[in-house]
């Protein structure tokens, strides 16, 4: 494998190409279900932009597209919360405990001044746990603003950043965690995880780390050890441990690629091969795929010098891209006009992409359907 193929290679591990992922524990989930729980966490800031990034995975026979996604949601399968780098996204709802257990704790260390800043204290947030509980028991799954008027005793919640602080550390604690769908809309209400999973999976530190990392790997590879650390936001140290015992284990391989160390799955080779060439097709992706958003370095699919253009002003709001080639070559958003093109392309500066197959591509992608 050299440098070239790598971006071809993450978009097969991925699932954009090739056949859907399948569960990597085993577990009966539904293809959207298994799609989550093989990527581990998928970043969900624009949550319609993420139900379609699963809907794009789930391969050319699943034909409900985002439906089956939020149905996998409402089933209790996948759920959303702020489970790395302070960041909200969807991941299984029975992995939702171990996972915080890595991370929660170390994202309330750092935003411990901003809760300070909006006069959030330790005894509001306990109240809160319990207003939240016996409100989320009494009513079934609450939203946004029925979660926030259960607050009112302790006269919490009133402006943005106090609500923001408030809900986000109590889902940090995972005392509340989002699911299922609010029915037309893409959003989801509050439920209590011991309530919505009841039987989750549980893993000490070291088999926590060990299984993240097997799964980021195996999903996003090849990687690099910076990849693995900016995408779960955890120590360099404990990142090294946990893939190095993935290679120890036989469940991810490292090769060198142009002086470079990089993991990937130990079948990654075989798969290339096959679906290498498919790769190569054109695919319209949300703004916030992991195909973009998943690594440090993203220069194998989005050339540095239209990162700008994909994220301007360095503002944290990624546009959705065209993909063909394995590069990311142009941005496009859907036509609000009735009639003529449906999809509307910016392309970036000395690349070419093809109108009409980026056209005939929406026929059947499920932002459109």
């Amino acid at each position: 494998m050299d440098a070239h193929q790598i971006s071809a290679a993450r978009l097969i591990l991925q699932g954009l190409v090739g056949p859907p992922p399948s569960s990597p524990t085993g577990s009966d989930l539904s293809p959207a279900g298994a799609v989550v729980e093989h990527l581990g966490c998928v970043q969900a800031q624009a949550l319609g932009g993420a139900l379609v990034s699963v809907a794009l995975r789930l391969g050319p026979d699943v034909t409900a597209g985002v439906a089956a996604v939020r149905a996998a949601i409402d089933a209790g399968e996948i759920v959303r919360s702020w489970t790395q780098r302070g960041t909200i996204h969807l991941t299984t709802s029975k992995d939702i405990g171990w996972i915080l257990g890595l991370t929660g704790a170390r994202t309330m260390k750092s935003t411990a001044k901003r809760r300070e800043y909006f006069g959030i204290t330790d005894a509001m947030l306990e109240t809160a746990a319990e207003l939240a509980t016996s409100a989320i028991r009494a009513r079934g799954p609450l939203t946004r603003e029925e979660l926030l008027e259960s607050f009112a005793p302790i006269g919490a919640g009133d402006s943005y950043g106090h609500a923001r602080y408030l809900i986000t550390s109590l889902a940090l604690q995972n005392i509340i965690v989002q699911a299922p769908m609010i029915e037309g809309k893409d959003d989801m209400k509050y439920v209590l995880p011991a309530d919505w999973a009841p039987t989750p999976t549980h893993l000490d530190a070291e088999a926590a780390d060990h299984e993240w990392m097997r799964r980021f790997v195996t999903s996003h590879g090849p990687v690099t050890l910076d990849d693995a650390t900016r995408w779960s936001g955890l120590p360099k140290t404990r990142m090294r441990t946990a893939i190095q015992a993935g290679i120890d284990a036989g469940e991810i391989v490292s090769t060198e690629i142009d002086g470079i160390d990089y993991v990937h799955a130990p079948d990654l080779e075989d798969r290339l091969s096959e679906w290498e060439e498919a790769a190569h097709e054109t695919m319209l992706l949300p703004g916030f795929d992991e195909i973009i958003l998943g690594y440090k370095d993203r220069s194998v699919t989005l050339d540095p010098a239209n990162e700008k253009l994909v994220v301007p002003g360095g503002n944290g709001m990624f546009k959705n891209t065209v993909v063909t080639g394995t590069r990311a070559r142009a941005t496009w958003k859907r036509s609000p006009r009735k009639t003529g093109p449906r999809v509307l392309v910016d392309t970036f500066p000395g690349e070419t992409v093809d109108p009409k197959t980026i056209e005939a591509v929406s026929r059947t992608h499920p932002a459109f359907v």
